[in-house]
């Protein structure tokens, strides 16, 4: 029992996939409690090289296996730039955090790694190869073997978390050490007396002389499990016995009726209550084990629990100041991708740097053709007000990438910035035109031609999106219509399909 409540504590400070979906279901603030599945090389996302941190180049693989992740997450509310950013800081803080388990010399055993897998093994009612093999699936570990290093690397990062959480001298309240100690687990028979638990519940005397029927057979030597299974109108459990799981003290006693907690906490372990009456009926309740912040156990463990609880503040609390400090303090980080060193740089506001960046990068093979180089270059030139230079960079973007809408609507922005409203205006008629329909679109046009303070134009534009949205209603409308005739006829026929004729008498 003692493993299994470490394994509690564990999955609540920060374990990774293979703890966090598959014990308790848990979403800590960690990326790792994403799973992982499939083939990370096939489809790959990124070519690197991303970032060197210490020397230590960050492989393709790893930046690809995080981002692909990412993007399973976070795809629909962050852009492509965004994701692979938040890769690259995530890859820098996890690799500052290998090095220092390196340089501290933190070990894991061979017996500690294997008496976790025991534990998740237990919690999971793991029983078969078969079993196993799709925990592995599931987390991506490949095979038993990555399975074990994954958790190694669990507890390694735990170590190391302690260790740092100590020397920044965090402490934990010592209610906290007892509620992450304290737990119950209970079976009840329920009685129903109340509509909301069953269709046809019994009086309040029909239900307390059923309920004492089964107190009596439990007293004769009756199976509590079976007489559950037999008689509980608690539809959720009756066919587990009635047992109602192992949960943290605090939250029994916040979660159930008063009632019931108190009769509960006076058993011992083993014993079963006479009947309980709630305001759900009549319970007859059954404690399986209990542990309180008393005895022996208690003062083995509670050092223990201290522990993973400094582990997980420095976690929450701490961690991207430590990182934070390593990166601007003591390690020498690289980023060797400049389309992504600019792209941060930019979100930094440092202009000038970011602008040596994406020039840079446009001398990279990866994105001297991509149409993106060119609109973020432009962009930083604009708010360093060279607008020149950023007009020149319209002028370098090739042939085959120059018809697009964002090109003339980063070129109106641009002239709008520099206060030339006649070549924003040119910019903005090219900019609609390749809108076409599109009302996302035309709507970007709408808030320059305001920004530009071209009246007429923003007038124009205006009657032509409100004309395009009436056009829009009238054939959802339409359709609409055309689908509940549709429904309409096919129920009809359904209706005619099922007439009987009965012969005349």
């Amino acid at each position: 029992m003692a493993g299994i409540m470490r394994l509690r504590r564990l999955t609540e400070t920060f374990l990774k996939p293979v703890i966090i979906i598959l014990v308790l279901g848990l979403v800590v603030g960690l990326f790792y409690a994403i799973p992982r599945f499939g083939n990370v090389d096939t489809p790959v996302f990124y070519k690197g090289p991303s970032v060197r941190v210490n020397k230590v180049k960050i492989s393709d693989k790893d930046f690809n296996e995080v981002y692909f992740r990412y993007m399973q997450q976070y795809g629909t509310f962050f852009g492509e730039d965004q994701i692979k950013l938040s890769t690259m800081e995530y890859l820098i803080g996890q690799e500052l955090v290998k090095q220092e388990i390196e340089k501290r010399k933190i070990t894991v055993s061979n017996q500690e790694v294997e008496d976790l897998l025991a534990e998740i093994k237990l919690y999971n009612q793991i029983d078969s190869e078969e079993e196993l093999e799709y925990l592995i699936y599931q987390t991506g570990a490949g095979n038993l073997k990555g399975l074990k290093s994954m958790l190694r690397d669990i507890l390694a990062e735990q170590k190391l978390y302690i260790a740092l959480g100590k020397e920044a001298q965090l402490e934990v309240d010592e209610q906290a050490i007892i509620d992450r100690y304290e737990e119950l687990e209970t079976s009840h028979i329920l009685i129903a007396t109340n509509p909301q638990v069953t269709a046809e519940p019994l009086s309040d005397q029909e239900a307390r002389k059923k309920a004492q029927e089964i107190y009596q057979q439990l007293q004769d030597g009756a199976d509590f499990a079976a007489l559950a299974r037999e008689h509980s109108d608690d539809s959720s459990n009756k066919e587990q016995g009635g047992r109602l799981g192992r949960v943290p003290l605090t939250y029994f006693k916040n979660a159930f009726a008063a009632e019931f907690v108190e009769a509960a906490l006076a058993l011992e372990v083993g014993e079963y209550s006479t009947p309980v009456k709630t305001q759900f009926g009549y319970h007859l309740i059954m404690v399986h084990d209990k542990k309180l912040a008393e005895g022996e156990q208690w003062e083995q463990e509670k050092e223990i629990i201290r522990d993973d609880l400094i582990a997980n503040k420095f976690l929450t609390e701490k961690k991207s100041e430590w990182v934070q400090e390593q990166r601007t303090k003591h390690a020498k980080i690289e980023i060797l991708d400049p389309y992504l060193l600019g792209y941060s740089l930019a979100q930094e506001g440092k202009w000038v740097e970011a602008s040596l960046a994406f020039e840079k990068a446009l001398k990279d093979k990866r994105y001297k053709k991509e149409l993106k180089t060119f609109l973020a270059l432009a962009e930083v030139y604009k708010e360093l007000e060279e607008y020149d230079a950023a007009l020149g960079v319209f002028a370098r973007i090739p042939k085959d990438l120059q018809d697009n809408f964002e090109v003339e609507i980063g070129k109106a922005d641009l002239y709008q910035a520099k206060g030339d409203r006649e070549n924003a205006k040119t910019a903005l008629a090219a900019a609609e035109a390749k809108a076409g329909d599109d009302l996302a679109l035309l709507n970007q046009v709408l808030a320059v031609l305001k920004e530009a303070e071209l009246t007429a134009e923003t007038e124009a534009l205006e009657a032509k999106i409100a004309d395009l949205q009436e056009k829009i209603r009238q054939e959802q409308e339409e359709f609409n219509r055309r689908l509940e005739e549709e429904q309409k006829k096919r129920e009809a026929e359904q209706n005619q399909e099922g007439i009987i004729e009965t012969p005349a008498e």
